[in-house]
């Protein structure tokens, strides 16, 4: 697990606040109180919540104070639940709170015990994995959300660009397809929807756009 710079600052922003891109501290898009370089360079436009410059990076002219970034939006603890085991399918429950406690998870939190919870999510993830079909009803999975489209041969995959999309707030949409579904619902989308991206992630097709 990687985990932010060690900063005398303070907490982690929380998800969709501005933060520093270099110790994930909270920021503000405010001018830093005290500037050593007055007189010399213009006051950045960013700080942290003390007040002080953002974390330095390289320039075009040397050393300068980062710009602030948004922080990325936070999984919900069932989400999370989910990506983990689908990473890691032979994770224990045990392993799976030491996950969530590890990333700053409040399980306490839950609705009853946190290991029931956990278990009961854990099961019906395993419920609704798709079963195997026969080889002529082949089965793709079409993720869309915002002006992306995705497609994969992989149920698994594809629930994993859901939940990535879900964290970047694109409210996405998974459907189940035959193939010949998606190449009418794909021939649409180049005629009537130029401007929406869309990647075949399929293992049997070229990687890319199209």
């Amino acid at each position: 697990m990687t985990t932010p710079h060690n900063h005398p600052h303070g907490p982690t922003a929380a998800p969709g606040a501005l933060c520093c891109p270099e110790c994930a501290e909270p920021a503000r898009p405010v001018p830093p109180r005290r500037w050593p370089l007055d007189g010399f360079a213009s006051r950045p436009a960013g700080s942290h919540h003390d007040g002080t410059p953002l974390c330095p990076v390289p320039g075009p002219n040397g050393s300068q104070p980062a710009e602030p970034i948004g922080a990325p939006a936070r999984l919900t603890m069932w989400q999370a639940v989910r990506q983990s085991w689908l990473i890691h399918p032979d994770w224990t429950i045990a392993d799976h709170l030491a996950w969530l406690d590890g990333e700053g998870y409040d399980t306490g939190t839950l609705t009853g015990d946190p290991v029931e919870v956990v278990g009961r999510w854990l099961a019906e993830h395993r419920r609704t994995v798709p079963v195997s079909r026969p080889a002529d009803d082949r089965r793709v999975y079409m993720v869309a959300g915002g002006d992306l489209v995705a497609v994969f041969d992989s149920a698994d995959e594809a629930d994993i660009m859901a939940v990535t999309m879900t964290a970047a707030n694109l409210e996405p949409v998974m459907l189940p397809l035959t193939e010949a579904q998606w190449e009418q619902a794909h021939a649409v989308l180049r005629s009537q929807l130029p401007h929406v991206t869309v990647t075949d992630a399929r293992s049997t097709r070229a990687a890319g756009d199209s």
